[in-house]
């Protein structure tokens, strides 16, 4: 594991807590970046149909603005982070004190295996040096037919590759982590979960917040939201997974529609002007004749 790059971001978390305003600040987010994300999760709360009073974990929870979202639902929502000054900042955000937070590291969560119905982990792998073993975790306290909501950042995003770019022409180490989409698919599959969505969200600069509207309403949200083009304009996805056994409540259409594995050679179709055989079922988006 890279101790150093864990302690500079266990560092730099600690900081943003004790000199940024506001709530965005403390967890690193512009206020831009902070609610889009808070957006998309509360429209996704809206479909995942929780049972009442669920047990719901957020790991990496910084200032506390999932968990007051989530206990404002009527959930039993848990905060953990390994920031003691971001955990004084959520306690002090939540007035009413309808959470509750715990200091703890993501690497060893301090619960029995099943004890959750939705375990949140938004803004926290991409400062994780062995974000598998950090997935591990959080698979392991998700009860069966629970949840898990994890953020990562995507490293196929052409605003990724440009700053992978300018850090390897700058001789920088990586700030942050990004993986690519089907990797992190991959790692949760491992852990026994069924991958039900990978919803994108789009960010515009930090330089030119104004813009945030076009990727709501403009014909340029569509283009960036449609298959295979988000792979290349999300700045980040939320991954909703569901764990264990086939019988399991589904929850409903939420984002983007999940690409299955590419067929076999011997399955794939011949003959003729096609789509490609990786969006069936996606939005209807012309593609390039796929040839064997």
């Amino acid at each position: 594991m890279n101790v150093t790059f864990d302690a500079e971001w266990r560092a730099r978390f600690e900081r943003f807590a004790t000199r940024q305003t506001d709530e965005a600040g403390v967890s690193g987010w512009s206020e831009c970046g902070l609610r889009r994300r808070s957006r998309t999760f509360e429209r996704l709360l809206d479909e995942l149909e929780l049972p009442a009073a669920a047990r719901v974990l957020d790991v990496g929870c910084g200032a506390g603005t999932y968990v007051r979202l989530l206990a404002g639902r009527g959930h039993r929502a848990l905060g953990l982070d390994y920031s003691l000054p971001s955990l004084r900042r959520a306690l002090d955000a939540d007035g009413d004190a309808r959470g509750r937070y715990l200091a703890a590291d993501a690497y060893t969560l301090p619960f029995p295996g099943g004890t959750f119905d939705l375990v949140v982990s938004i803004g926290v792998l991409q400062a994780l040096a062995t974000p598998d073993r950090a997935l591990a975790e959080l698979a392991r306290v998700v009860k069966p037919g629970g949840v898990l909501v994890v953020e990562a950042l995507n490293a196929s995003a052409a605003t990724a590759r440009a700053q992978r770019w300018v850090e390897r022409l700058r001789r920088r180490p990586p700030r942050v982590r990004a993986y690519a989409p089907f990797a992190v698919q991959r790692w949760l599959v491992r852990l026994g979960l069924r991958v039900e969505r990978r919803v994108p969200i789009f960010l515009p600069p930090r330089n030119a917040p104004r813009l945030e509207r076009l990727f709501d309403t403009s014909a340029l949200a569509r283009v960036m939201a449609a298959q295979p083009a988000v792979l290349f304009t999300a700045h980040t996805f939320l991954f909703v997974a569901v764990m264990g056994g086939p019988d399991m409540a589904r929850p409903r259409e939420v984002g983007a529609p999940i690409w299955p594995p590419r067929p076999p050679r011997s399955e794939a179709p011949r003959g003729g002007a096609r789509t490609h055989p990786w969006t069936r079922g996606a939005p209807r988006v012309p593609l390039a004749v796929w040839r064997p």
